[in-house]
């Protein structure tokens, strides 16, 4: 459970970094390129020690899955990006292969 809260919080850091890409304007503006570097570092130093006493394959599929959900919802919330029916369904997808690759 604890890896499960590290792999939140290192999803949410891509996407943090991923919004700040948004905002770099192709990395032409230096300050948002910084956040970004920055907040996704900060990801991956979360994410590799989490994933120390867990198998690469799913732990590293359930970081992309949150990344994917929570990377919709920004998009939704901040720069009001539509959401459609064939968009839920591709996350839900994404979901319910990372419930199947974590069952015991």
């Amino acid at each position: 459970m604890k890896a499960l809260a590290f792999y939140s919080l290192a999803a949410a850091l891509y996407v943090a970094g991923g919004v700040f890409m948004k905002h770099s304007a192709g990395l032409t503006r230096w300050l948002p390129a910084l956040a970004l570097v920055a907040l996704s570092s900060a990801g991956a130093l979360v994410q590799a020690f989490a994933m120390k006493e867990e198998t690469l394959g799913s732990s590293y599929v359930l970081v992309l899955a949150l990344e994917a959900l929570l990377a919709v919802v920004a998009g939704y919330f901040l720069f009001a990006e539509q959401v459609n029916a064939r968009m839920l369904g591709g996350v839900a997808l994404v979901v319910a292969g990372i419930l199947l690759l974590r069952l015991p």
